[in-house]
């Protein structure tokens, strides 16, 4: 198994970027430049301007869900120390960034190389004065409808003695805008598996969130059942419309998470889990033989659980930040998940891993994607509890697995997200994101063009 550290985060490779691979793909799958602009989050080139000015590649927009990308200060004072800041302002409150540049002798201030100073990353980074940005702390919807949905704008600003040198406006656009969403209720699953339902689920409830992928050029793509990870960020209205851009249809189903974030406060059946793989095979728009599982904090177990137990109707695996054996619920030694009315063994605690408590993922076909920060704040053991889990698979190619240095535990959340990082020093998180993004968006892309 291919292993990567989270020192370069994924971001550079000996051969072609994988941002440009990414942006390659995205084009074929999507219709227009859609997938391009949300994933390249490039932005019109006005290099034909006169005096000092930003400069990114041409025709494609900029998304709140952000690469890194080419971004250039041309036609600056070389030697001159330049404050350069970015700025958010809505009717939500305003977000600030800052960081300190000395321009080259070039006059060309390389943000994607140059190194900043007194700025909140270490390292050059082109998009680090956007996901740097730090402001009023906003509820879980208010964040989703920000960063996923609006339209906002960041305005960044080079400034030096007192005087403003060069400004630009990003419209950022939001990642969901145009994804068709539904709720998929029990009623929806009776029909192919009533009555195998648990005679408590045959209330007409939701169950879940479907995302229709959104390419328009193919009429079967393939889909993920994403086991929700209830925190900031990493939840699945910030994530499935990024697996949507990418061309996946995504069915969310909820997990309910306890205060310490590691364990679920809820249980789901077996029975329930093969009605939903009984509902995706039935729809015409899937690939029923590409079908990924994924599951990250909390969610991890139920993920990995369901695609062991599964193993026919799962292709592929994306977990990250979890445990991958099941944990008892908080208030009673019971399991998360159950199998015909039989309980389920679990773990009453996190903080040993128990190798044998870890099933195989061996037995998977497709790619398996498992990531972690070694500095996770929440579950402190989670990279060996992830290397318990790649132990029981051997060498395949398209697997990855990030054990990311000085990352914490919010490795899943969009890249570019201004969201789950301190206020200094998370570079290294970022840097995970980017690394567990590039590897679940090439495992799904390359299913999309199978």
């Amino acid at each position: 198994m291919r292993r990567r550290r989270g020192g370069d985060g994924g971001r550079r490779s000996p051969r072609r970027p994988l941002l440009a691979r990414l942006v390659r793909l995205a084009a074929v799958v999507a219709a227009g430049a859609l997938a391009v602009c949300a994933l390249a989050a490039c932005g019109p080139s006005d290099a034909g301007a006169a005096g000092p000015r930003f400069v990114t590649p041409p025709l494609v927009r900029y998304s709140a869900v952000l690469w890194p990308v080419p971004l250039q200060l041309v036609g600056a004072e070389p030697g001159a120390r330049l404050r350069v800041t970015a700025r958010l302002a809505t009717d939500r409150g305003t977000w600030t960034s800052g960081a300190t540049y000395t321009v080259p002798a070039s006059g060309v201030l390389d943000l994607a190389r140059a190194r900043p100073q007194l700025a909140p990353f270490a390292d050059a980074d082109s998009a680090g004065l956007f996901w740097s940005l730090r402001g009023p702390k906003l509820g879980v919807e208010a964040a989703a409808r920000q960063w996923m949905r609006d339209s906002t704008a960041v305005t960044l600003t080079a400034s030096g003695d007192g005087r403003v040198v060069a400004s630009r406006r990003f419209d950022l656009v939001g990642l969901a805008a145009g994804i068709s969403v539904r709720t998929l209720y029990t009623r929806d699953l009776r029909a192919a598996i009533d009555p195998r339902l648990p005679r408590q689920t045959h209330e007409d409830v939701p169950l879940g969130t479907y995302y229709s992928a959104a390419s328009l050029e193919r009429p079967q793509t393939p889909a993920v059942l994403m086991f929700d990870d209830p925190s900031e960020g990493a939840s699945s209205e910030f994530t499935a419309p990024l697996i949507a851009q990418l061309g996946a249809s995504v069915l969310s189903v909820p997990v309910a998470a306890s205060a310490d974030g590691v364990h679920s406060t809820g249980i789901i059946s077996a029975s329930t889990v093969s009605a939903v793989f009984d509902w995706l095979q039935r729809r015409p728009d899937i690939q029923h033989d590409k079908v990924f599982v994924y599951g990250t904090g909390v969610a991890e177990q139920l993920a990995v659980w369901a695609a062991t137990r599964f193993p026919s109707q799962v292709y592929g695996l994306f977990v990250a930040s979890g445990t991958p054996a099941l944990l008892c619920l908080p208030a009673a030694q019971v399991a998360p998940a159950f199998e015909d009315a039989d309980g389920l063994r679990c773990l009453s605690r996190s903080g040993t891993v128990v190798p044998d408590a870890v099933p195989s993922v061996d037995g998977i076909e497709g790619p398996v994607v498992i990531a972690c920060g070694e500095s996770d704040e929440v579950l402190q053991n989670a990279c060996d509890w992830q290397r318990a889990l790649a132990a029981t698979r051997g060498p395949r190619a398209g697997d990855a697995t990030i054990y990311a240095d000085g990352s914490s535990h919010a490795v899943s959340v969009p890249p570019g997200l201004p969201i789950g990082l301190p206020a200094a020093g998370g570079q290294p998180t970022e840097r995970a994101r980017v690394a567990f993004w590039n590897a679940v968006g090439r495992a799904v892309l390359r299913a999309v063009l199978g």
